[in-house]
């Protein structure tokens, strides 16, 4: 994939579910091409003209394009900046997903409403318009702070939340008040389908409290959902956590506020979820004066395990829990850099079987980490750390065995961009960042991986080398 320009803005790719997409970005058609970060394109087009081109490529595509669409039609305005998203699986659907104003007539007033298209990858063109259906949200506009999401995503959908506020009254005191009511609601795209779905709607709860001497108060119990780039899987936050997944819309598990820590919901606000394996995730919760409490969660049983008991650390009470790394491979594994001290830097890979391995001795990693202290990279794929030492430049397996050298690492993203367990392919930007290329785990212009020992795709058949364009 090769950057293009459109009024004056240079692409950028990334992954989002099972394709690698560029920005989305004010353009005509014809007004993008091939360039290099200095060069600028011609067109003054504006987001106001409704004009945009975002570049995508997925495993079933032999090349990446760019594609051109306009989102208004007569008397609309944008709302929203277009996104494009896109399922999981060998042949992803890839959906633009935007929100526009229609402009007041008489006494009707101004409204918003979210679109969704689907994307024909071969021909570049656009479906017919997709409701997203914002009856519930769009009828006084900006007072209701509308806004929408890119959710989550499985094999099978893309789940879009929708959010905006209403006001209810209550009576406390005597006094009728006012309440701020914050709403949610999870839509699915499937590919293919001309109707999207509604899957979940939720709402602020409000409840009213006497103290012992009759005076009332208001409490409101916010709903938050949250995205952490899981397959299949969204987090939905009230008095407790929920983990939901799209596929089925149903919960997977409810989780109490205070999950790492009984008492103390602070410490336990969750920055991170992966998923681990079957009906297991890994829970990240908030950083604290006790270091970093990784946990793993069995979703059919409710219970936890700490990270650092399965790998055996000493945490004792005046001892910070430094990880100073942690990721994710494709089998679901994980990978951990505990700093120790500054003698011993210890790496250890968690498998789903909760079995730890211990890669090279601490002492080791400390004298060859001596001019970073930390990876320069790791390939999901080939389970493989790219390592800068004093004289070399050294490729690094599981099993500690230097395995080759490296002139390219892998690009920076890493498990909180998307879920390593859900992709078959890897992404590498050149020196310049000018171009991007997906390869089964091998480096660019290199064979692809014998996928009979082990490595590379986890579910591929390895038989497609790499791929990159210039559009």
């Amino acid at each position: 994939m090769t950057n293009f320009v459109c009024n004056y803005d240079t692409s950028d790719w990334g992954w989002d579910g099972g394709a690698v997409l560029s920005d989305v970005m004010p353009c005509a058609n014809g007004d993008a091409s091939s360039s290099s970060d200095s060069d600028y394109g011609s067109s003054s087009q504006s987001a106001d003209d409704g004009q945009y081109a975002f570049g995508v490529w997925t495993p079933a595509m032999d090349e990446s394009k760019v594609i051109y669409f306009s989102a208004l039609k007569s008397g609309e305005k944008m709302y929203s900046d277009p996104v494009v998203a896109a399922t999981y699986g060998p042949n992803p659907a890839v959906f633009v997903i935007y929100a526009v104003k229609t402009k007041a007539v008489g006494t009707t007033p101004e409204t918003v409403h979210l679109f969704a298209h689907q994307v024909d990858l071969k021909s570049g063109e656009l479906s017919d318009r997709i409701d997203l259906r914002t009856e519930e949200d769009n009828l006084i506009n900006l007072q209701q702070d509308y806004e929408f999401d890119v959710l989550a995503q499985s094999n099978n959908r893309v789940a879009i939340e929708k959010s905006w506020k209403t006001t209810e009254k209550r009576t406390v005191n005597d006094d009728q008040r006012e309440v701020e009511i914050g709403h949610k609601q999870i839509m699915g795209l499937s590919g293919g389908a001309k109707q999207a779905e509604t899957l979940q709607t939720f709402k602020d709860s409000v409840s009213i409290s006497k103290d012992s001497g009759g005076y009332q108060s208001l409490n409101t119990t916010e709903v938050d959902v949250d995205d952490y780039h899981v397959f299949d899987t969204y987090v939905v936050k009230d008095s407790a956590y929920h983990l939901y997944s799209i596929d089925s819309n149903k919960e997977i598990v409810k989780l109490p506020s205070d999950y790492c820590s009984p008492g103390d919901t602070y410490r336990c606000d969750l920055q991170g979820l992966y998923r681990f394996g079957a009906n297991q995730y890994v829970l990240n919760p908030s950083e604290s004066y006790n270091g970093n409490k990784l946990l793993i969660l069995d979703a059919g049983t409710g219970k936890t395990k700490k990270v650092t008991d399965l790998l055996n650390i000493n945490t004792k009470d005046d001892q910070y829990v430094n990880f100073t790394d942690f990721g994710q491979f494709s089998d679901g594994s994980l990978y951990f850099q505990w700093d120790e001290s500054s003698d011993s830097k210890r790496v250890f890979i968690l498998s789903r079987d909760l079995k730890v391995t211990e890669v090279l001795d601490g002492g080791r990693w400390a004298r060859l980490m001596l001019n970073s202290g930390e990876f320069e990279g790791a390939n999901y794929l080939l389970k493989q750390f790219y390592v800068k030492t004093t004289d070399e430049n050294i490729i690094v397996d599981e099993k500690g065995e230097t395995v080759g050298s490296y002139t390219l690492t892998p690009s920076g993203d890493d498990a909180d961009d998307y879920d390593h367990t859900a992709v078959d392919w890897i992404m590498w930007r050149d020196g310049s960042e000018n171009t991007v290329t997906v390869t089964r785990g091998q480096a660019s212009g290199e064979p692809a991986p014998d996928s009979s020992d082990g490595s590379g795709s986890s579910s591929g058949d390895g038989s497609a080398g790499e791929s990159s364009s210039g559009d």
